[in-house]
């Protein structure tokens, strides 16, 4: 029987999940393939519930640069709040803020930059080699944003639509 493998939650280890034997050329190439899971893709994207969304968490933008949704671009934003600028507060609807990754994961906050920007220098930038990238949305029932799985699940169907009919 043969053995079973995949990648573990938070590891690039093997545990358990698709069939793996050993020995033969043709066994050492399967032992280095892994099998993705099938799963059903609805026809529609499943965006975080606003309500839900975790300041600091990781979230998936995924956009299509062309008309036939062909093409995907594919951008890692984390969710560093609401109503974080003063007058916000003031709207009808809160207003969610995102941080593009790089900036964040480098140590570099919302916070820190507005106290920069009161004082008239902010120092917390000067090293920086891009300044941040923040964007802030109207909060609607929907974020705009995937978590991992179902970001995956939007390149997965697009997959099929680059597929030939005859291959589909």
């Amino acid at each position: 029987m043969a053995e079973s493998h995949c990648l573990a939650p938070d590891s690039w280890q093997p545990s358990a999940c698709s069939p793996v034997s050993g020995g033969s050329s043709e066994d050492m190439r399967a032992e280095s393939t892994l099998r993705f899971p099938a799963r059903d893709l609805k026809p529609y994207g499943e965006y975080v519930r606003s309500e839900d969304l975790i300041v600091g968490e990781v979230y998936f933008r995924v956009d299509f640069v062309d008309d036939d949704m062909l093409v995907p671009e594919v951008v890692p934003v984390v969710f560093v709040g609401r109503n974080l600028t003063p007058g916000d507060d003031s709207r009808s609807s809160a207003l969610l803020y995102f941080q593009d990754f790089d900036s964040y994961s480098a140590g570099i906050r919302y916070e820190t930059i507005r106290a920069g920007s009161q004082k008239g220098a902010d120092q917390s930038l000067e090293d920086v080699d891009e300044p941040p990238s923040f964007e802030c949305a109207e909060e609607t029932e929907y974020s705009g944003v995937f978590e991992f799985e179902k970001a995956l699940d939007q390149l997965l169907t697009c997959s099929l639509r680059r597929k030939p009919c005859s291959e589909a």
